[in-house]
């Protein structure tokens, strides 16, 4: 599966058992993860708990949003995860299958689907990520740190879309 065998030190197994917990499994991108990095791995998670409170953007957003670029980049283990996070809090395949392809529609209010429009630009076309475009989100009453945030998390799901395909086998 990956260049690198993950095998994740205790404090990582504690951690890692935690999310077995919760989420019934752990994906191996994870166990990967922890035991390359351990120290950016807690910060990651920190990253998620930090966005799933997120004070004015949905939490679902950022889920949607990362099934969104895992399916554009064949980021399987992401497809998979969060396909399943979302569909058990009720989107349907209908929903997801609405963000494929070039004509995305985030199954969220009107302001979301504009917050989610200025994270594609800002990922696959920066130099149309304009002031023009964030003040649009101003006066959907986006903050600056929000729009920083939805880009920020889309922009690592990316990158990190692209480490893993280094590290795999296939």
């Amino acid at each position: 599966m990956f260049m690198i065998e993950p095998n994740p030190n205790s404090e990582m197994k504690v951690l890692l058992r935690g999310l077995r917990q919760k989420l019934g499994h752990v994906p191996p991108h994870f166990e990967l993860f922890a035991t390359i990095n351990p120290t950016r791995f807690k910060m990651f998670l920190e990253e998620i708990n930090y966005l799933t409170l997120h004070p004015h953007i949905q939490s679902d957003f950022f889920t949607l949003l990362r099934y969104t670029i895992a399916s554009d980049n064949d980021f399987t283990y992401c497809i998979n995860l969060n396909k399943a996070f979302l569909l058990a809090k009720g989107y349907t395949l209908e929903n997801l299958h609405d963000l494929e392809g070039t004509q995305k529609t985030l199954p969220l209010d009107e302001r979301h689907q504009a917050l989610f429009e200025a994270v594609m630009k800002a990922i696959y076309e920066p130099e149309s990520f304009t002031v023009e475009v964030i003040n649009a989100l101003k006066i959907l009453d986006w903050t600056d740190a929000d729009i920083f945030d939805a880009v920020d998390h889309g922009a690592f799901l990316f990158r990190f879309s692209k480490v893993l395909k280094a590290y795999s086998k296939d």
